[in-house]
């Protein structure tokens, strides 16, 4: 890897603010965080105005924001993923009281979530309860904790129940929301979406033989349910509508290139923020997939990298997903372009 892209490495090391500066060293090149010269850069990280910002809004009993579910300040889940994505470790006394706030929490359907939210949470549909088990993931908890635990057992059952069903009007029925044709789970049926897939990705403890065949055998036999429906499948809760999180089922592997975000421009921020994202997750199983590698390297190719991106995609890619703290510079815009494709490719 190092070898492969060590022109771009040089640029990012050369050009980049301290945060992709970090995250190179860290999770590219292996620098120890304990070492002198990370110790330093991470007290630079930790005076970036964004940085001083999250932790401005976290409250004193180390609740971040004001709901656990929201945009950059105000949700505790964004706020929790800008940090790490800026580079703050999760041993950082900050971010270990956000923890803590989260694991001794009693009263935070009441506090912070809302209706609908609690309604999947009753359905393990991927509510609040499935967004507080993640954030304990990404910030370090024990797998054990009652939170987690729920989580990984709602997955397990998604997955699980789905082998009983044939077809998607074994789990779902047809409806209309403002006029537009939609589905809408039955009561009482289980059927995996992304934040079962999320949280399973994120822990180990569940990973016996017998778990891992049987969620492998579900995953394809759910692929084949809904090779001919590509839409999401909504919640109905006194009357509402509400969305869960659904997984796109219908996904086939190809090489992505840039114009393939060319539709729907905030799609290209979603890829890139994923990629940048801080994770020690696994997949599941190894879904072969020859096309990612490539679609990458295709994208990390051209010598001046902002050719190939349109104004559009870089607007809302600076709005959701930018590291950078300016882009006055072209390099920057680079670095934050070239960072998260180099550090997927480096995981694989």
């Amino acid at each position: 890897m190092k070898n492969n892209y060590q022109k771009i490495i040089e640029f990012l090391l050369e050009n980049a603010g301290v945060s992709i500066k970090y995250r190179v060293k860290k999770e590219i090149l292996n620098v120890p965080v304990e070492s002198d010269e990370m110790q330093k850069l991470q007290a630079e990280i930790l005076k970036l105005p964004r940085v001083k910002k999250a932790f401005l809004a976290q409250k004193e009993d180390g609740f971040i924001g004001s709901v656990i579910h929201g945009v950059y300040f105000d949700g505790f889940d964004s706020t929790v993923n800008l940090l790490k994505r800026y580079g703050v470790e999760i041993s950082n006394p900050n971010m270990q009281r956000a923890k803590e706030c989260l694991l001794n929490w009693k009263d935070y359907e009441k506090d912070h979530f809302y209706k609908a939210g609690n309604a999947m949470d009753e359905h393990g549909r991927g509510g609040f309860r499935a967004i507080l088990a993640d954030i304990l993931v990404e910030l370090g908890a024990y797998e054990a904790a009652p939170q987690i635990q729920e989580q990984i057992s709602n997955a397990l059952n998604a997955f699980r129940g789905a082998l009983n069903y044939t077809c998607v009007d074994d789990f779902s029925k047809k409806a209309t929301m403002k006029g537009v044709p939609c589905r809408y789970y039955i009561k009482g049926s289980t059927f995996p979406a992304s934040n079962h897939i999320s949280i399973l990705e994120k822990t180990f403890s569940w990973r016996t033989t017998e778990n891992l065949a049987m969620v492998e055998k579900s995953y394809w036999h759910c692929k084949e349910i809904m090779k001919n429906y590509n839409d999401g499948i909504i919640y109905v809760n006194c009357g509402y509508f509400v969305g869960p999180f659904n997984y796109n089922w219908n996904k086939v592997p190809h090489v992505i290139t840039m114009q393939d975000f060319d539709a729907c421009p905030i799609e290209f921020a979603w890829f890139m923020r994923g990629l940048s994202a801080v994770s020690n997750s696994k997949p599941i199983f190894n879904e072969d997939n020859p096309y990612f590698a490539k679609s990458l390297e295709k994208m990390i190719e051209p010598e001046n990298i902002l050719e190939i991106v349109t104004d559009e995609q870089l607007r809302l890619f600076k709005k959701y997903a930018a590291i950078e703290p300016s882009w006055r510079k072209k390099e920057s815009i680079a670095c934050d372009l070239y960072f998260p494709i180099l550090l997927a490719l480096s995981r694989k």
